[in-house]
This record gives C-alpha cells, structure tokens and sequence, in this order.
C-alpha cells in the first residue's frame, strides 16, 4: 500500500481519496477507520451543557457511582450510556474493558509495565496511569494483539 499525502490551500474540507484495484477487506478497513474518526457521542459538562464528544479523542470512560463519564485529554463529560454499552459498540473501534469501572482506548495507551498481583499499568496519552485488573489482562492483550482471539 502506498500513501500520499497533497496540502491544497484552497480546500475547505479534507478530501480523502483511495484507489484500489478492487475494494477488499484491506480497502473496507480503511474507510471504517477514516469514518470512524468522526463518529460522536452526546457528553454533559457540570453546568448542564451537551457538547459532542468525538469517540477517537477519549482516553478512557469510567462508571463512578451509577454514572459513565468520557475522558479525553483536557476535559471530562458525562454520557448517558453504560460502560456495557460503549464497551459492546466500541471493540471495533480499539476500546477494551480493563476493570469493572473502566473501557480504555488502547490508542490512547503509550506504555504498558507490569504490576503486582498480576495486574497491567497502562500510561495514556495524558501522563495518566490506569489499572488492569487481573480479571481483564487477558481481554487487553488480545485487543492489543499479544494473544489469540
């Protein structure tokens, strides 16, 4: 596969074009992703505001006491949908359970350590760390390729 890469300033949008000889699996996931850059969800800021919060940008969501809340890198947003339900709609988009509390973007993650117990340290993007807990290191090392599925 080859990539090119045009800056045209006259543009008010970015164009994406891609030539193929036949439109295969290879070609399929190529679209998804680039579609898959700005899919939203609906977040709530404290005041009240509903702001859409773009699914590639969030680090992790996290369930504090009987609520969901996105992360991204400079801000947090309630959603009003439960981490069983982001968890099943995001797994094609790189997110992955890692703890009852917490479905983490796995491009979001920069450095992953050993921790006691059997546990994972996974550093995000951010300079924060989160937990995986031994119940759910084997779903992250399969989405993050080091085992079978």
């Amino acid at each position: 596969m080859k990539i090119f890469v045009k800056d045209k300033l006259s543009l008010t949008e970015t164009e994406v074009e891609i030539r193929c000889r036949e439109r295969d699996a290879e070609v399929e996931g190529i679209i998804d992703s680039i579609k898959s850059l700005e899919e939203t969800l609906m977040g709530e800021k404290e005041n009240g505001d509903k702001i859409p919060v773009t699914i590639s940008k969030v680090l992790y969501f996290e369930a504090v006491d009987r609520n969901v809340f996105a992360y991204t890198t400079s801000d947090y947003y309630r959603v009003r949908r439960t981490l069983y339900d982001l968890e099943e709609e995001l797994v094609e988009r790189h997110f992955v359970r890692i703890s009852k509390a917490l479905v983490v973007n796995l491009k979001a993650v920069k450095k992953v350590s050993p921790e006691d117990g059997r546990r994972l340290k996974l550093l995000l993007r951010n300079g924060e760390w989160v937990i995986v807990s031994r119940n759910y290191v084997s779903d992250f090392k399969r989405g993050i390729g080091m085992k079978e599925a």
